[in-house]
């Protein structure tokens, strides 16, 4: 005896399971499929037509398939294998959908000799589900597919808000459940946790210090500020270094701001339930993770052990903490507060991009799960491992259908994602094409020692801040490496367009026409960051990286001045 399975909803290879009586409804079932298929796009079917016909390969379509359709025709309730059928169905605990014929000519039922004659095992499924009558005419019919569509299965992975932020980020899992492995590292966790990031999941503790964290980044913007109108004292260098540092205050809470609540959003939800079935990209996207994690903290803890350098010994200087007044106060909490806030201030800004880099791969992700509507070989070793083999798969036109609506569906998801990531990036780069002008200005003046510059005299009677003006030159958010690396990340989108255009040429089919229609339809997808002005291509590099190198090198000639000065 043939045992059916009970296979999870994620990995059904089939909508719908016909089962009919073939004497008098095979017409029906394949205009009911063309009509399904019309409001279901990329909904597969197994029919026996076209599959294994025989009681294993039925039983398996059975097994594999989220909604058995049964079209209940005059006789159907005494095929033998339309019972064999039914109860596969049970034992598989399949969702039932129940649809009548209704015209006398194509073999309507009636209801009384069809339960008459029906084993009785199987007359609950026929007294106890909604039987949807099927009508031949347009406009009645669409009201059938309605009925339909809404009887079918649906993925138990989905919540009724989709994912609540309760809940860490997680892969949709196989078994329908909520196991499924989490998205980021947990050194990621928690060094997020440890700079007031609140990720999707966090605890009550790690939440009440975001927003703690938030208010002490307001305050210290704030602080930063008064710092302007005391233009004296070891604690001072100049104000273009000021103003850096409050205008990035501003764009990292935008930029943070911007990636936690599209983690939270039901686009990145839908993504990770219904679009990425990608085991193998998801471990090494845990493993990137991870080493970036180390990275990001080894470079918070040497750029904030660099600041501390440059300016604790200038706020703690005897000039404020004997001078018998306000500026008392002025010292000591400057210091504090840089104390506190600088290893938060990095940690928050490298740990918003690497949430950008992190869409990015789940982006991917969704876009390379589109490949196992080709084959059932991609499901099992991923793209990769299908073009390492050298072996040439199969697809049907329909396989092909199937992967063009996922596929679709996931880059559709990627443009949105693009745009609301665009927000944060599009002021970062404003900024950047307005401090052109001042870097010209300053390459103009040359590198060449400039005694005449009134901040000479501080440098040479501070050394804190000849420490500060280099962490400057290293770190600056506008102009050093903090910069380059927020610049450059939506170039990252090159590689992946590139990896797909490699996979996919080198991909062998068994039918030659294909992989040109694979190839052309892929053609069609610029998977290249692309918003508005911002536009990630090579030959973009042409304008933005100008922009950037003449930025860097106006403050590197301003700084180079002043060194050249003491």
């Amino acid at each position: 005896r043939v045992e059916p399975e009970d296979v999870p909803y994620a990995k059904c290879r089939w909508d719908f399971f016909l089962s009919h009586k073939q004497s008098n409804a095979q017409d029906a079932v394949q205009n009911l499929r063309l009509a399904l298929s019309e409001r279901f796009l990329g909904a597969s079917f197994w029919l026996d037509i076209e599959q294994d016909p025989t009681v294993r390969g039925m039983c398996n379509g059975v097994s594999y398939s989220r909604n058995v359709l049964i079209f209940l025709t005059e006789g159907i309730t005494e095929s033998k294998f339309c019972q064999m059928e039914l109860r596969w169905a049970l034992e598989a605990n399949r969702n039932l959908i129940l649809v009548m014929e209704t015209d006398d000519r194509h073999g309507k039922p009636n209801m009384e000799n069809l339960l008459h004659r029906c084993p009785d095992d199987l007359k609950a499924i026929y007294t106890e589900n909604e039987i949807i009558p099927w009508f031949r005419d347009p406009e009645f019919r669409s009201v059938s597919v309605e009925k339909i569509l809404h009887k079918c299965a649906q993925d138990p992975r989905r919540e009724s808000s989709f994912r609540k932020a309760a809940k860490p980020l997680v892969y949709a899992s196989k078994g329908g459940g909520d196991d499924g492995a989490e998205v980021f590292d947990k050194s990621f966790v928690i060094f997020t946790a440890m700079c007031g990031v609140a990720l999707p999941g966090a605890g009550k503790r790690t939440k009440c210090w975001a927003v703690a964290v938030r208010i002490i980044l307001l305050t210290c913007g704030m602080m930063c500020c008064s710092r302007l109108f005391t233009p004296e004292g070891p604690a001072f260098l100049d104000y273009l270094t000021i103003v850096q540092i409050v205008a990035a205050h501003p764009m990292i809470f935008l930029l943070l701001h911007v990636m936690l609540v599209l983690l939270r959003s039901d686009i990145v939800a839908d993504l990770l339930e219904n679009h990425i079935d990608c085991a193998s990209e998801g471990k090494k996207l845990r493993f990137k993770t991870k080493l970036l994690t180390c990275l990001v903290a080894l470079l918070t803890t040497s750029l904030s052990l660099w600041g501390w350098v440059g300016y604790l010994p200038g706020f703690f200087h005897p000039y404020y903490l004997t001078s018998g007044n306000a500026l008392v106060l002025y010292g000591i909490a400057h210091g504090l507060t840089w104390i506190l806030i600088l290893p938060i201030f990095f940690g928050s800004f490298f740990a918003a991009l690497m949430i950008m880099f992190t869409l990015q791969e789940l982006c991917n992700m969704a876009l390379l799960t589109a490949f196992n509507e080709l084959n059932h070989e991609f499901e099992l070793v991923g793209l990769d491992g299908v073009v390492k083999s050298h072996d040439g798969i199969s697809v049907t036109e329909h396989d092909l259908f199937r992967f063009q609506v996922k596929y679709a569906k996931s880059y559709e998801l990627y443009k949105k994602i693009q745009w609301q990531v665009a927000m944060p990036l599009a002021v970062f780069w404003f900024i950047e094409f307005g401090l052109v002008i001042w870097s010209i200005w300053s390459l103009a003046q040359g590198f060449a020692a400039d005694a005449t510059d009134w901040r000479v005299p501080h440098l040479k009677s501070y050394w804190n801040l000849v420490v500060r003006l280099s962490w400057f030159v290293g770190g600056s958010p506008w102009f050093g490496a903090g910069c380059w690396i927020t610049a450059m990340l939506p170039w990252g989108s090159i590689y992946y367009a590139w990896r797909m255009n490699d996979l996919t040429r080198r991909l062998i089919f068994k039918n030659p026409s294909t992989r040109h229609a694979l190839r052309s339809f892929l053609g069609e997808f610029a998977l290249e960051f692309r918003v508005s002005f911002i536009q990630a291509t090579p030959k973009g590099l042409l304008l933005f990286v100008p922009v950037l190198v003449m930025n860097t090198l106006g403050f590197i000639a301003d700084a180079l001045r002043l060194f050249n000065s003491i």
